[in-house]
């Protein structure tokens, strides 16, 4: 399994996108309670729950992984982590799964703040979230929150094709072993 992490908008989900569309891996959705936004859907970009049927999910020991991001809870169910899948998570969710779970392969991807805040400005994102989310980020995702990274990638001025053909062929070499 590939985990992805990195801060909001690195370019993570457009990643995973192309690994889902050109390479066969399968998504593993993860669950959340935060609201939709424009365009996603329950079941395919997350499981979108409210906060008492996630907190009746933790009690029943159903999740790798939990955590708090922005007032909203975002976890791994045991049953979405699937073989040939790809999860986005927090440094957090990597390291619960590289403790729990089996054949994960960790990459972390990394852009700089000031494209990372154009991205979210032109998704729509209120100007106080963006500079909410930047900040939170300086603190989560630094090196050393991670038990292990097994690929380092800058989204910077490289092709999203490009990288996801690295992370497919990096993660082939290390599946055949």
């Amino acid at each position: 399994m590939i985990v992805l992490v990195g801060a909001s908008a690195s370019g993570k989900t457009e990643l995973a996108k192309i690994l889902y569309r050109t390479y066969g891996y399968k998504k593993c959705v993860t669950t959340t309670t935060r609201p939709e936004r424009t365009g996603e859907q329950d079941g395919v970009d997350y499981h979108f729950l409210t906060e008492d049927v996630f907190k009746s999910l933790m009690a029943k020991n159903a999740f790798y992984e939990v955590t708090e991001y922005s007032n909203r809870y975002y976890g791994i169910q045991k049953k979405d982590v699937v073989e040939n899948g790809v999860v986005i998570v927090d440094p957090n969710g990597a390291n619960a799964l590289v403790d729990q779970a089996d054949d994960v392969y960790v990459v972390f991807v990394e852009a700089s703040e000031e494209l990372r805040t154009r991205r979210m400005q032109s998704r729509g994102d209120l100007t106080e979230q963006i500079e909410k989310r930047i900040l939170g980020d300086r603190n989560v995702f630094q090196l050393k929150n991670f038990h292990r990274i097994d690929l380092h990638i800058y989204n910077e001025q490289v092709d999203l094709n490009e990288l996801a053909l690295w992370v497919h062929e990096h993660y082939q070499k290390r599946h055949r072993k």
